[in-house]
């Protein structure tokens, strides 16, 4: 009977914690950091300049730190950066950045992102986000802390989904997604996908104290129960004073309205975005 061997292929260079798992078939570059505790399943493949850290779960199939699917790519030093305590279901393909957009990709910690998404140059996934199944996120784009992306949407390069915000299955994000809020369309043949009322169990799972969060829900509702005006309603509660996490909706919206297309990040096209200039200063 043939012999078949099991097969790793583990660049010398790679740091690899001993109690790390790497299950047979992977490949792992020589740039690659992986923490203690975090396990590959089988045909994994780690690429690039990339930095993974503790008890993560990656599941088969996954390809993460290829280059970015961008001409404006040169082959620079440029990174993935991956948390701790995150599970990729199979498939998943993240890449690194692009020297244009800052050098960075980063997946915080405790996110999940399900079989099958894709997480292009240069994005910004926060912690605890949720990306459900095929989830397609074009570049430089911010999914703020909490979020939750379900199955088989996408989002337009430059956008912003705010924190504990909720988008719907099957949704086109175009312009950026206002936190604690409901985003989907009614009917996606005739309708481009708007707020559809407050993400009730986004407020519950940020922990505000009872205050901030009658506050935060008394601003969606002001705000949201129809966009009609909404820069003016916006200037409104802040010349009233709110504060905390309204005060933080009102920013947010302030600033999606002032950029091109609804789209705050557009602002750092070509440039390095805040998120970039941040993990440079810690890198220092």
């Amino acid at each position: 009977m043939t012999d078949i061997s099991v097969v790793r292929e583990i660049a010398p260079s790679a740091s690899v914690d001993a109690s790390a798992s790497v299950e047979a078939f992977c490949t792992i570059g020589p740039q690659v950091t992986i923490g203690p505790g975090t396990k590959l399943s089988r045909r994994v493949t780690v690429l690039g300049k990339t930095t993974i850290g503790e008890n993560n779960f990656i599941s088969e199939g996954c390809v993460l730190g290829a280059e970015p699917q961008d001409l404006k790519y040169r082959g620079g030093p440029t990174q993935l950066i991956i948390g701790s305590g995150n599970f990729l279901g199979r498939n998943v393909t993240v890449h690194i950045g692009t020297e244009l957009g800052g050098g960075f990709t980063r997946i915080g910690s405790n996110t999940h992102l399900d079989a099958g998404c894709h997480i292009a140059h240069d994005c910004y996934v926060d912690d605890d986000a949720h990306l459900g199944k095929k989830v397609l996120l074009a570049g430089h784009i911010h999914i703020q802390r909490g979020a939750l992306i379900e199955d088989l949407s996408g989002a337009h390069h430059f956008t912003t989904v705010g924190k504990f915000a909720r988008i719907g299955p099957r949704t086109a994000i175009r312009r950026d997604v206002p936190p604690y809020t409901n985003f989907y369309s009614q009917n996606q043949d005739l309708q481009p996908p708007s707020v559809q009322g407050i993400y009730v169990e986004g407020i519950e799972s940020a922990g505000l104290g009872e205050i901030e969060q009658r506050d935060l829900r008394r601003a969606l509702n002001d705000l949201f129960v129809n966009e009609a005006a909404l820069a003016t309603k916006i200037e409104q509660l802040i010349n009233i004073g709110v504060e905390g996490e309204a005060a933080y909706l009102c920013e947010f919206c302030r600033r999606s309205l002032h950029g091109v297309y609804g789209r705050y990040r557009e602002k750092f096209r070509n440039q390095i975005p805040p998120e970039a200039l941040e993990l440079m200063g810690n890198d220092q």
